[in-house]
């Protein structure tokens, strides 16, 4: 497991390397004129901005999990707005011999 501080030392290069090899891909938004690629590596989220335009490296930042989830929700108490039901099944239970 590599912490933000070990992923920041690396060169670019690395740090994609890295990523395309270890980490899963989430999502990709638009934010002020950059484009953001979110990745998923163990307990780390990083975010790749690039130039909207261009698509020129911009910068790259690394967050704990925990860190960012709190920085994105502002703190926020969430719950899941779905819940996992048991499945009923619509045949009655049954006992089955071989």
């Amino acid at each position: 497991m590599i912490t933000a501080t070990e992923f920041y030392q690396l060169d670019y290069q690395k740090q994609a390397d890295m990523l395309l090899a270890n980490a899963s891909f989430l999502l990709s938004r638009m934010e002020d004129g950059f484009i953001v690629d979110l990745y998923e590596l163990d307990d780390l989220l990083v975010e790749i901005f690039y130039q909207k335009d261009s698509e020129d490296l911009v910068s790259v930042m690394a967050y704990n999990s925990s860190e960012k989830l709190k920085a994105l929700t502002n703190g926020a108490n969430l719950k899941p707005r779905l819940t996992i039901k048991k499945e009923v099944s619509p045949f009655p239970a049954a006992e089955y011999y071989a």
